[in-house]
């Protein structure tokens, strides 16, 4: 019997059929129902007086302190607009002073946000009220030492002379890190261009993946980072697609941290048994530009056999950029696996500009892999193929395909939320 599918797409939807005695996993979160504005507010205060690992906020802090407020950046979904006015209370009815305080954006080597990008992520209040500056990878850092795992701590030298540091993050499924939120914003987002190159080096371990925190030398070693830094206090959400607070956690850089992890897999982790052929993956809800959509790609390895295919289904909304990009994205891509890691490694060995990120080798490996399908309304065959990806021109005929080519006993699996899924291993 023919079954209709939804994939979230930008601001809609798209939709396919798909005949269910070819199904053989439909991975949907579970999600509670979507909260009001003051029930997520609720959740960010009820997180604040009850903290796992750590005491509350307003205990920590003395009215003479100097505090620094981190918070993630634009590429990261996090309604921090939402959250640090609730935070911000906290400091302030502790008694410390509005100009003993300072947010900062943790942007490791992002782009500076602008004042209109910084009202969008923090709040209008928030930006005419307090100071507020963008972390810079390459000045005014200061090294705290050396991890146990050999990497130079460069850290901004304002987060370092704080009194008090205190961070906001959102919980999310990531390719490197396992997940987003707690000690990611320190490394990579107030350390130094050469702190994070370093760390990111790691990437090839078999932990440093999706849905790994335990054991996973990338994030133990920003953990490890973060603990000389003196993180003291974080705050970390996890959103529905919608960007919605459906959870919040808030303590100890780990010990919290690995409690809003469980709550994250109750909601967005899926459990791997068996390898489809085929998987419909929907690139939700980090998908506005190609190279945002790549990260979800690593989420559907564990689903799909070796060889299969992926139909990536992502509105890229920025466009296919200059056709120089593409092509030097291709070249990276066409590079065997070990040898982009070679690269990566030897330039944060020599402190040389890296040819690839850690991502593109994430994105690398998958193509390498599979067959990897990309379905967008906002970039074109040509385009496509320059990238170093197949085309489909939708989801249906990107599945027809390659249901002729698998053969009449194929199997599919349908992720729609592929950007915040995460594959729970036996």
């Amino acid at each position: 019997m023919l079954r209709r599918f939804r994939v979230p797409y930008g601001d809609s939807e798209k939709s396919f059929q798909l005949d269910e005695e070819h199904l053989l996993y439909h991975v949907e979160p579970r999600l509670p129902p979507r909260p009001s504005q003051k029930e997520e507010e609720a959740r960010v205060t009820a997180a604040l007086e009850n903290p796992v690992g750590a005491y509350k906020l307003s205990d920590l802090l003395n009215p003479k302190d100097k505090v620094v407020l981190l918070t993630d950046d634009w590429t990261r979904t996090t309604p921090v607009y939402k959250i640090a006015p609730i935070v911000l209370e906290e400091v302030l009815n502790a008694g410390v002073s509005e100009k003993d305080i300072m947010v900062i954006v943790a942007r490791g080597t992002h782009a500076r946000l602008s004042k209109a990008q910084l009202k969008r992520k923090l709040g209008a209040e928030i930006v005419d009220r307090f100071t507020v500056e963008n972390h810079d990878p390459e000045s005014d850092l200061v090294n705290v030492g050396t991890s146990k795992m050999g990497t130079p701590a460069m850290i901004n030298r304002r987060v370092v002379e704080a009194d008090r540091k205190v961070a906001i993050g959102g919980i999310v499924a990531h390719p490197l890190m396992g997940y987003g939120g707690g000690a990611k914003i320190i490394v990579p987002g107030v350390a130094g261009t050469e702190t994070i190159n370093i760390n990111h080096s790691m990437g090839d371990h078999p932990k440093a993946a999706i849905g790994i925190a335990n054991g996973n030398p990338v994030r133990e070693d920003a953990e490890d980072i973060a603990r000389m830094v003196g993180l003291d206090f974080i705050v970390n959400v996890i959103m529905n697609p919608k960007n919605e607070i459906v959870g919040a956690i808030a303590g100890d850089v780990v010990k919290a941290h690995r409690e809003g992890v469980k709550i994250y897999d109750a909601m967005y982790g899926a459990r791997v048994v068996k390898k489809a052929d085929i998987v419909v993956l929907g690139a939700s809800p980090r998908d506005a530009t190609l190279y945002h959509g790549t990260f979800a790609l690593p989420s559907a390895v564990p689903f799909v056999k070796e060889g299969g295919t992926v139909a990536w289904v992502a509105p890229c909304l920025s466009g296919g950029g200059s056709r120089e990009d593409r092509l030097s994205f291709k070249e990276l891509l066409l590079l065997p696996p070990e040898e982009l890691m070679k690269s990566i490694k030897e330039s944060a060995r020599n402190r040389l500009p890296p040819s690839g990120s850690i991502f593109d080798w994430h994105t690398n490996k998958v193509v390498h892999r599979n067959k990897v399908v990309l379905v967008s309304d906002n970039i074109s065959q040509k385009e496509t193929e320059e990238f170093g990806f197949n085309y489909g021109k939708s989801i249906q005929a990107a599945l027809d395909r390659a249901m002729r080519s698998e053969g009449e006993e194929a199997k599919v699996t349908v992720i729609p939320v592929g950007g915040l899924t995460v594959p729970i291993r036996e």
